[in-house]
Order: C-alpha cells, then sequence, then structure tokens
C-alpha cells in the first residue's frame, strides 16, 4: 500500500534493511530500489499519469535484469532522496506582451519541475547513484545558432504574485523581479533561468529558489543579477532544503544569467 509523505518525510535519508525494496512515486517518475550486498540495485520508469503527491511503498521484489543499474557502494545502507532543479538552464518564452516602462519592475513566477536524486551515505557528487527527472521538458535552443546554448522550455506560464501559483508538489516556484533600469520601454521576448546555480528552500509544502533580481541597464550593458532570500517569499526561517548544482567558485566563472532581448519605444 501507497503510503502518501509530505515534503519533510518524503525528501529525507531512508535506512534499507537486507533485500528491503521500496517504490518511490514523484511527478511522472516511478523508481524502484533495492538494498543488496554491498549495493544497490534501481528500475525507474516513466509514467504517463502523474502522481498529484509524493509516494513511498514497500514492495516484494525487484528483480534483476537489462533495464535495472547495479550500484556496488560498499556496505552502505542508506539512501538520501535529495531534490534538485534541471541540469540545464530552463526558457520562458513570453506570448503575453509583457512590457515594462522605464523605471519600473516587474515580479514573475515560474513553476519548475523537480529532479530526483539517490545519494548514499553522503550527499556529495562522488556518492550519487543517479538522477530522474520528474517531467520531461521539451529540449530548445537560446541564443544564436553559432554562439547559443542548449536549454530546456518551460513554456510562457507564469504568475503575477506567490499565491497565484498552483505549483504541484513535485515543482519548485521561482519568483523573479526584473528592474528596467533604462530611459526606454522593456520588451521582453524571452528569459533564461540558470537553475544550476539556484538554491531550493521548503515552506511548508512548497519547494521555492532563491529570489532573482535582474536589473537591465541597456542593450550593450550587462544585467546586474543577485540572488537572496526574502521573509515574504522564502519565510522567515529559512529551511534550505538542497544547494545548487554549482559550487560558488563555479558560478563566479559562469557568464550572465539571464538574457532578455529588448525593444525601446519612443
Amino acid at each position: 500500500m501507497s503510503i502518501q509523505t509530505n515534503m519533510r518525510s518524503f525528501w529525507k535519508k531512508y535506512h534499507f534493511a537486507a533485500n528491503q525494496t521500496r517504490l518511490f512515486k514523484a511527478g511522472y517518475s516511478e523508481i524502484v530500489v533495492k538494498h543488496i550486498q554491498n549495493g544497490w540495485l534501481v528500475k525507474s520508469e516513466v509514467v504517463d499519469q502523474a502522481s498529484d503527491d509524493l509516494l513511498v511503498e514497500e514492495v516484494d521484489e525487484l528483480v534483476d535484469g537489462p533495464n535495472v543499474l547495479q550500484f556496488y557502494t560498499g556496505n552502505s545502507n542508506e539512501l538520501i532522496v535529495v531534490p534538485a532543479l534541471p541540469n540545464k538552464a530552463v526558457v520562458f518564452k513570453n506570448n503575453k506582451n509583457i512590457k515594462i516602462s522605464a523605471g519600473e519592475s516587474a515580479n514573475l513566477f515560474f513553476r519548475i519541475p523537480l529532479t530526483l536524486q539517490f545519494y548514499f551515505n553522503e550527499v556529495k557528487d562522488e556518492n550519487r547513484l543517479m538522477e530522474i527527472p520528474l517531467q520531461r521538458l521539451s529540449d530548445t535552443w537560446f541564443g544564436e545558432i553559432d554562439s547559443g546554448e542548449p536549454a530546456y522550455s518551460i513554456g510562457s506560464n507564469y504568475y503575477k504574485s506567490l499565491k497565484e501559483v498552483d505549483a504541484r508538489i513535485w515543482e519548485a516556484i521561482a519568483s523573479v523581479e526584473i528592474i528596467n533600469n533604462t530611459f526606454g520601454v522593456l520588451d521582453l521576448q524571452r528569459l533564461i533561468l540558470r537553475v544550476e546555480e539556484f538554491n531550493l528552500y521548503l515552506k511548508g509544502d512548497q519547494i521555492l529558489t532563491n529570489y532573482i533580481t535582474i536589473e537591465f541597464k541597456g542593450q550593450d550593458q550587462a544585467e546586474s543579477v543577485s540572488l537572496s532570500t526574502r521573509d515574504d517569499i522564502q519565510g522567515k526561517n529559512i529551511v534550505l532544503i538542497a544547494k545548487s548544482r554549482l559550487s560558488e567558485s563555479r558560478k563566479l566563472l559562469r557568464r550572465s544569467f539571464f538574457f532578455i532581448k529588448n525593444m525601446y519605444q519612443n
């Protein structure tokens, strides 16, 4: 029988007995994990109907086969289940004619499907068994043909306030403030979010990213971008549930977080 769990009781450390097998259900993914001598067996499957909840259940067996991955990790019997954002940047395409007047700002909120990561013993890169996206996003290309980059599309949906966001329990909410510090109107056409650089925070049964502030200074100038937390977004008692994929030193080597194509109007 499936056991419905909340955020805190799903994203955690699990202890496995010898040959114990669990089924994890989240989003459009189902993952069966079995603890074996000196390691793990893991089988993942994409399903047609997304789960509305985060579910864990005991199952009888996982038989080794061609679709089952084997991991030999020593005698550890601890498996840590961690949320993460996608492994590539995501792109929002504006088809709602969002325009920001000179000296004004806009607050936009986005839903981003999470990725489930498995670690044994400790959350560090060398201990990661695998990761499974909880919803398959469409591939897209951002930028010029010869100088752009591959990314994922999150479509054109956005929200104007945090209260409006109807995120599912396996999605994160990204809060973005765009400040137009120019003398013309900013026509927001496409927005790329480098989610590999965002932390994840837990607030009740919601997972939120950093609060992202972008100051647009003009087409020929680099944007000023900052990541922060705010009491009205992440809450007063900040609960960090997952660190960003990139270390601070690697972040400094990355180019601008965002590219906003703009059009000035007189």
